[in-house]
């Protein structure tokens, strides 16, 4: 087994597999420092707790309505079947039956694209210049440290040298 094997090596034979193991991590942190993530990949926005919710459509404003009627002539459904009798009510509904939900569900819809208006008005100016310079800091000390790097395999280059002679 690998472990009981690492354990009865000696001093120098862990350090040659040591000093591999340093060589390969300073190239996996110069490379990380150059990774740039696919774009199919973003990180999720950050969603404002006080924006207001989306609002609901014709159908969920049918089902709001008739859900309790579906539950009091068929108590023992389960959640599934109600939402499916719901569907089927909704699909045999005629378009003049449909039409009240759907004006409401429009009139809605204008109330939140107003409220998300006034909502991304009010956002904090502040934010975006704060973002740019925590960046900028950032930028600077990743450079202070790849200095440091740098400086250290020097060193660690000179010492290998000196032990091999």
């Amino acid at each position: 087994m690998c472990s009981e094997r690492w354990k009865t090596m000696s001093a120098k034979e862990k350090g040659k597999f040591e000093d591999m193991a340093k060589v390969d991590k300073a190239r996996y942190e110069r490379e990380m420092k150059t990774y740039i993530p696919p774009k199919g990949e973003t990180k999720k926005k950050f969603k404002d707790p006080n924006a207001p919710k989306r609002p609901p459509s014709a159908f969920f404003l049918f089902c709001s309505e008739y859900c309790p009627e579906i539950k009091g002539d068929y108590p023992g459904l389960s959640i599934s079947d109600i939402a499916k009798k719901l569907g089927e009510m909704w699909n045999n509904t005629a378009a003049d039956g449909k039409q009240p939900y759907e004006k409401k569900a429009a009139k809605l819809k204008e109330k939140h694209k107003k409220g998300i208006a006034a909502c991304r008005a009010k956002g904090k100016p502040d934010t975006a210049e704060k973002g740019v310079v925590k960046a900028e800091k950032s930028k600077e000390k990743e450079e202070e440290e790849d200095e440091e790097d740098e400086e250290e395999e020097e060193d660690e280059e000179d010492e290998d040298e000196e032990d091999d002679e």
